[in-house]
C-alpha cells in the first residue's frame, strides 16, 4: 500500500496556459459526463457549492484523494460501493471521521477527476503541483478571505442568473452570471452568489444581538435601583429603576395593595407616580392629621424628582380650608420637610 503524505500536493494560483476555447467541446463533454457520474454517488452541484473548504483543508482533501487513487483496493471499494471507505481511511491515514463525512462530496469529486481518464482535460485544468521543499510561498493560493474576489472556472450548471463552476484551485463556486449563451464546459467568470444560508447566518447574528441588547435593556429597566418607602399607618413601597421609573409598587397591607393596583402607577415616572398616589390618598382623607415619612434608599434621588409632589402639598396646604399634609423626605440621610411657605407667594 502506498504511503499517505498529507501535504505532498497543493493547489496553486500561479496562472498557467489554458486552452479552454480550443478544447471547449472536450470540456463540455467531459463536464456533462462528470456531472452524471457524480449523481451516481448522490453528489450534486448544489451540495458542492453550498460550502467551500478553506485552502489548507482543500489541500488536505486533495492528498487524501491522491492516496485513494494510488491504492487500487481502496479505489475499487469506493467505485463498487459508491461510498467512501471511511473506516479504512481513518485506519490507514489517521484522517478524522468527521472531516471525511463533512467533506464527502468534495472528496469524491476529487477522486473521480483524478482517477477517470475520461476527465483528462478537466484534470489538466486543475492547477495542482507536487510540493517541493522550500517552495516559494508566492506560488500558494491567496488565503485571505476576499468576498469581492472574481472567480473563474468551468461551468457545471447554468441558470438564468447564476452558474456553478469548478475553479482551477479546486473550488466549486456559484457565481452571478447573466450571459445568455453560457453552456456546460464553458469557462465563466463572476463574483460569488450568496445563497440564503449565507444571509441566514447574518440574520441569525443580528437577531442574536438584538435579543441580547433587548434582554440587557429589559434587565436594566426592571432592575431595582432606588427604593422609596412611604411610612404612614402601614408601608407602601415603590421600587424605582435607574431611569426614574416605578418598576414595582407593593404593600403588605391588603387595602394599600388594592390602592396601588387601582392607580396603576407602575412604569410612571417617580414624580408622576408619587404625586398621583398622594393626591388619591388625600382625596380619600387618608392623610389628615398624620405625619408622613418618605424614606429613600439605594440611590439618592435628585431634588427635582419629587417636584410635583412638593407642588401638590404646597398648593393643598396653602388653602386654609384643606387639612394640612405633613411630609418629611429622608433622601439617603438628607431630610427635607415639604410644607407651604408664605415666602414663595411674596
Amino acid at each position: 500500500m502506498n504511503p499517505f503524505y498529507k501535504d505532498k500536493y497543493i493547489f496553486l494560483s500561479i496562472p498557467k496556459i489554458k486552452v479552454v476555447r480550443e478544447n471547449k467541446i472536450s470540456y463540455g463533454k467531459q463536464m456533462a459526463l462528470f456531472i452524471r457520474e457524480l449523481r451516481l454517488y448522490k453528489v450534486t452541484s448544489k451540495s458542492l457549492v453550498n460550502k467551500t473548504p478553506k485552502y489548507e483543508l482543500r489541500n488536505y482533501l486533495l492528498n487524501i484523494a491522491f492516496f485513494i487513487v494510488q491504492n487500487g483496493d481502496i479505489l475499487q471499494e469506493l467505485v463498487s460501493k459508491r461510498e467512501l471507505p471511511i473506516s479504512k481511511l481513518t485506519k490507514y491515514i489517521g484522517a478524522s471521521r468527521s472531516i471525511i463525512e463533512n467533506w464527502r462530496d468534495y472528496l469524491i469529486s476529487y477522486v473521480l477527476l483524478l482517477s477517470n481518464s475520461n476527465y483528462l482535460e478537466l484534470k489538466k485544468y486543475l492547477n495542482i503541483q507536487e510540493k517541493e521543499d522550500g517552495s516559494s510561498s508566492l506560488s500558494i493560493v491567496n488565503k485571505s478571505k476576499d468576498t469581492s474576489k472574481e472567480h473563474i472556472g468551468i461551468s457545471l450548471k447554468g441558470s438564468k442568473n447564476y452558474s456553478d463552476i469548478l475553479t482551477s484551485t479546486g473550488e466549486f463556486k456559484r457565481i452571478k452570471n447573466n450571459e445568455s449563451d453560457k453552456k456546460i464546459g464553458q469557462e465563466l467568470s463572476g463574483y460569488e452568489k450568496r445563497g440564503f444560508k449565507y444571509y441566514k447566518r447574518i440574520i441569525a447574528a443580528v437577531v442574536f444581538f438584538m435579543v441580547l441588547i433587548g434582554s440587557t435593556a429589559l434587565y436594566i429597566y426592571n432592575e431595582n435601583y432606588t427604593t422609596l418607602v412611604i411610612n404612614s399607618n402601614s408601608k407602601m413601597i415603590l421600587e424605582i429603576n435607574r431611569f426614574k421609573k416605578i418598576s414595582e409598587a407593593y404593600s403588605q397591607n391588603a387595602n394599600n395593595q388594592k390602592i396601588l393596583d387601582s392607580l396603576n402607577i407602575q412604569y410612571d415616572s417617580v414624580d408622576d407616580g408619587v404625586a398621583k398616589l398622594f393626591q388619591y390618598l388625600n382625596e380619600q382623607k387618608f392623610l389628615s392629621n398624620k405625619d408622613i415619612l418618605i424614606v429613600i434608599s439605594g440611590h439618592k434621588l435628585d431634588n427635582t424628582d419629587l417636584q410635583k409632589l412638593e407642588q401638590y402639598i404646597e398648593d393643598n396646604n396653602k388653602d386654609k380650608k384643606n387639612d394640612k399634609i405633613n411630609v418629611t423626605v429622608n433622601n439617603m440621610g438628607d431630610e427635607k420637610k415639604i410644607e407651604y411657605s408664605k415666602e414663595k407667594d411674596q
